[in-house]
C-alpha cells in the first residue's frame, strides 16, 4: 500500500483540456461508483476550476483504475504530458500544499481548504475513506489553518471572485468612470455588470463589485429561484435566463461563473444583440462559459481563468517569504504523519492479536454459560462482554497509538507484545496454569502444551523484556506523565 496523488491542474494544462475532465463532475458521485479499488484501499476525489486530482491510498494497479476512470469520463485518453504522479511523502506533500492554498492559481486563496474539505465529505459519504485517509486529510487541514494563521500566506490576498471584480473595476469600469466622475454613481449612465451564475463563485463575484461601488448590477441563472434569490441579496437586477445575451450585450462588464458543462454564453446570439460599443469578458467557468469567437468581435476584452491569475499584483518574488514559511509548517506537519503511519502499522498486527486474544476469551466464556440464558438474554449478554472488553481494551490502545516511537525501543515492544498475547490453541486452564494464576472453577491441568503462547525455553527472556519494557515506560510517565495525544 502506498500513498499516490494524481490528476491534472492549472500548473500543467490549459483549460480546453482541464475542462473535459471536469466537465459534469456532479462532485465525484458517479465517479466513485465507476472505480473498483483493491480491498483495503482508498480514495478521495477533488475537482475544481484548477484541478481535478486523485488523492489514493492503494497500489499500482488502484492507479491504474482511477486514471482509466478519468479517462471514461473525460471521453479522452490521458494526457501523460500535462498530468502528474506523485508516490509516497512527495504525495503527501502535494495533497498539503493544496489544502493550504500554496498551490493555488492564486497563492493563499482560502477556498481550496473548503472545496477539499467538501471532497473529503463526499468520499466518506461514499465509503472510500478509512483509518488512513482519514488521518491525511485532517492533518492535512490541521496544517492548512497553520499556514492560514502562522505563515501569511492569505493576508491581503484575494480570491478568483474578488481578482475578477478588481480586473472589471481597474481595467474597464474606472476608465469609463472618469470620464463622467465617480464610479458609485447611479443612473442609466453608470457603470453596468451582468454575472452570469448564482451559484457560490457568481454571488462572492457580486459581494465583491458591490464592495467597489458598482451600483448597476444584474444577476441571471439557469434557476430562476436562485437567480432571483442572488439579486435580491445584492440589491441587483434579475434577467431572465433566456434573455442573457441581449443583457450581456448592453453591459460593459460580463463574469461568467457557471459549471455547465458547455459554453452559456454563444457568439452568434450575443454579436446580434450588440452594438460596437466596448466590453470586458471575464470567463472563470471550467469549463469555459463563453464560446472563444467571442474574444475576436470587435471592441470585446476575453479575459480566461489562466489569464486572470497571470493578472494577480502580487508577484511570486513578493510571496518568497510567506510560503518559505508555509513549507516549513508543511514540513514539520509531514514529519508528525510519516511518524503516525510508521506507529500506526507497526502498531496494528500487536493491536490485532490483543484485540483477538481477548474475543476469543470472551467468545469461549459465553459459550460455555450461553444455556442458561433464554435467547433475549443471550443477546444482551452478548453485547455486554463485547462493551466490557472493548472499554478494557479503549485505554490501553490509545496509549499505544500515543507513543513517541523514538522515546523507547518501541519495535522491541511491539514484537514482546505480540508474542505475549498472541493466542494459540490453548485453552483458559492451560494459561491460567503456565502464568501461575488461580481460577476457582479450573482443575488441574498438564503442563501447557509446546505450542502455546508461554514458552518455558524463552520464558527468562520475557521476563527480561518485561521488566525492560515497563521500566522504560515508568521512566517516560515519570518525566512526562501525560503522554497520550488524542487523536483530532
Amino acid at each position: 500500500m502506498t500513498f499516490y496523488a494524481l490528476g491534472i491542474n492549472y500548473l500543467r494544462a490549459p483549460v480546453e483540456i482541464r475542462e473535459s475532465f471536469a466537465s459534469a463532475w456532479e462532485e465525484g458521485h458517479a465517479l466513485y461508483r465507476d472505480i473498483s479499488l483493491n480491498p483495503g484501499s482508498e480514495l478521495v476525489l477533488l475537482s475544481t476550476c484548477n484541478r481535478t486530482e486523485a488523492y489514493l491510498y492503494g497500489a499500482e494497479e488502484d492507479v491504474r483504475t482511477v486514471r482509466e476512470a478519468f479517462e471514461n469520463h473525460a471521453g479522452r485518453t490521458w494526457p501523460e504530458d500535462m498530468t502528474f504522479l506523485y508516490r509516497d511523502e512527495e504525495a503527501i506533500r502535494h495533497i498539503f500544499e493544496v489544502a493550504a492554498g500554496m498551490k493555488s492559481l492564486i497563492p493563499g486563496d482560502l477556498h481550496i481548504y473548503f472545496q477539499l474539505k467538501e471532497a473529503y465529505g463526499v468520499a466518506v459519504g461514499q465509503d472510500c475513506v478509512n483509518t488512513t485517509m482519514h488521518r491525511l486529510l485532517h492533518t492535512a487541514f490541521r496544517a492548512a489553518k497553520r499556514v492560514i494563521n502562522e505563515a501569511d500566506l492569505s493576508q491581503n490576498n484575494a480570491s478568483i471572485s474578488v481578482r475578477a471584480a478588481e480586473v472589471v473595476k481597474s481595467r474597464y469600469i474606472r476608465a469609463r468612470a472618469s470620464k463622467s466622475g465617480d464610479i458609485r454613481r447611479e443612473g442609466p449612465d453608470a457603470p453596468s455588470a451582468l454575472i452570469i451564475g448564482a451559484g457560490r463563485i457568481g454571488k462572492e463575484v457580486g459581494e465583491a463589485l458591490r464592495m467597489l461601488g458598482v451600483q448597476r448590477l444584474s444577476f441571471t441563472n439557469r434557476s430562476e429561484g436562485r437567480g432571483r434569490e442572488a439579486a435580491d441579496r445584492y440589491r441587483a437586477h434579475y434577467v431572465p435566463w433566456e434573455d442573457r445575451h441581449a443583457a450581456a450585450a448592453q453591459s460593459d462588464a460580463i463574469i461568467v461563473a457557471t459549471s455547465a458543462p458547455e459554453p452559456v454564453l454563444h457568439c452568434t446570439e450575443f454579436a446580434s444583440e450588440r452594438s460596437n460599443t466596448p466590453a470586458l469578458i471575464i470567463d472563470i467557468s471550467v469549463p469555459r462559459g463563453v464560446e472563444e469567437q467571442i474574444g475576436a468581435l470587435p471592441g470585446i476584452e476575453l479575459i480566461t481563468i489562466d489569464q486572470l491569475g497571470k493578472a494577480e499584483t502580487r508577484t511570486r518574488e513578493m510571496l518568497q517569504s510567506s510560503l518559505e514559511n508555509a513549507s516549513r509548517i508543511v514540513d514539520e506537519m509531514i514529519s508528525e504523519f510519516v511518524s503516525w503511519v510508521f506507529l500506526h502499522q507497526s502498531l496494528q498486527p500487536a493491536i490485532q492479536a490483543i484485540a483477538e486474544t481477548f474475543e476469543a476469551i470472551r467468545a469461549q466464556e459465553v459459550g460455555k454459560h450461553r444455556q442458561r440464558f433464554s435467547e433475549a438474554d443471550q443477546e444482551q449478554l452478548d453485547r455486554l462482554t463485547r462493551s466490557i472488553v472493548q472499554k478494557l481494551l479503549a485505554v490501553p490502545v490509545v496509549r499505544l497509538k500515543s507513543v513517541d516511537p523514538e522515546r523507547i525501543d518501541f519495535a522491541h515492544g511491539v514484537r514482546l507484545l505480540q508474542h505475549l498475547f498472541l493466542r494459540q490453541d490453548c485453552d483458559d486452564e492451560e494459561l491460567a496454569t503456565a502464568a501461575n494464576i488461580f481460577l476457582p472453577d479450573a482443575t488441574e491441568q498438564e503442563i501447557p502444551r509446546e505450542d502455546c503462547p508461554i514458552d518455558a525455553q524463552h520464558s527468562d527472556q520475557l521476563l527480561q523484556d518485561v521488566e525492560r519494557t515497563l521500566s522504560d515506560a515508568l521512566r517516560i510517565s515519570s518525566r512526562d506523565p501525560d503522554t497520550v495525544r488524542h487523536e483530532s
